[in-house]
């Protein structure tokens, strides 16, 4: 009868961990999510407010700049989000898209230092710009659940990228038991020397 109660106890224990240990996942999942639909809200303003600058007004030139730095904030708020690892993609994506907008903001107040505009440093800077918005492009359509199509984009899936060696492991397709690659193409004494 004692151990029936042990084992019930351990049961039970072990139930309400694994329960905790769940909540716990969603709880960091919606933590993101939560933060993420934050950022969008806000970006969505600051995007509204560049796009509503006037560039004939007097003050078109402060008030460009002022939404630049508002973006470049926000694309640090993006930045330092706590990304869950299964959106482990967007971490270096959002890294990324937060220095080249700040990089952007940061290159049109030098393109207006002085009395005269400076074309090459604002090309520069639209440059930096344009980077950040295909980052949060890429973001968006990896948290939708679609891949990003570019020439310049390598996936790599979770089996293959660096840290993720616990997921492969049930998958023993051309790798050792120590999860390392196999050497499948071993060369033979007859092939022809070159």
């Amino acid at each position: 009868m004692k151990k029936e109660k042990k084992t019930y106890l351990l049961t039970a224990v072990l139930l309400i961990s694994a329960l905790l240990a769940g909540c716990g996942k969603n709880a960091e999942l919606d933590k993101f999510y939560s933060e993420m639909d934050d950022f969008t809200a806000q970006v969505n303003i600051s995007f509204d407010n560049l796009n509503s600058v006037d560039p004939e007004s007097e003050t078109g030139v402060e008030d460009m700049l002022a939404a630049m730095d508002d973006l470049a904030a926000q694309f640090t708020v993006l930045a330092d989000i706590e990304v869950p690892r299964q959106f482990s993609a967007v971490e270096d994506l959002a890294d990324e898209a937060g220095e080249n907008m700040t990089e952007a903001a940061r290159l049109y107040r030098e393109a207006y230092a002085d009395e005269e505009y400076n074309e090459n440093v604002a090309s520069a800077a639209l440059e930096y710009y344009n980077r950040a918005v295909k980052r949060l492009n890429y973001i968006s359509l990896i948290l939708q659940g679609e891949m990003p199509t570019d020439d310049s984009i390598t996936i790599i899936t979770e089996n293959d990228a660096p840290g993720f060696k616990e997921d492969s492991e049930g998958n023993s397709d051309n790798y050792d038991n120590a999860g390392e690659p196999e050497n499948t193409a071993e060369p033979s004494d007859t092939e022809p020397a070159e």
